[in-house]
């Protein structure tokens, strides 16, 4: 009796390990279609559906995988920062 017991409250607080697990899983999922007319793509100019707007670095590969995309549907994924960095600028 003692073992299924402790069995028993294994699984338990495996599963609720698990479910805690989950719960601090932040993340979105979007799909989007992108679009860009030809000045707004010279300039790095991203449409994300109706609602979204990206401006990558001509020639990044932001800026290369968008322009590739254009007119297709992309699916985007935004999760938390693992860690906080500082934008640095390069001159």
């Amino acid at each position: 009796m003692k073992i299924a017991w402790t069995a028993w409250l294994m699984i338990a607080l495996l599963l609720i390990g698990v479910s805690i697990g989950r719960a601090y899983e932040d993340e979105t999922i979007i799909n989007v279609e992108v679009n860009s007319a030809d000045h707004e793509l010279v300039e790095g100019y991203f449409a994300l559906g109706e609602q979204g707007t990206v401006m990558a670095k001509p020639g990044s590969p932001l800026y290369n995988f968008l322009s590739r995309q254009r007119g297709q549907t992309v699916k985007i994924v935004l999760t938390q920062a693992d860690k906080r960095e500082l934008a640095r600028l390069k001159r």
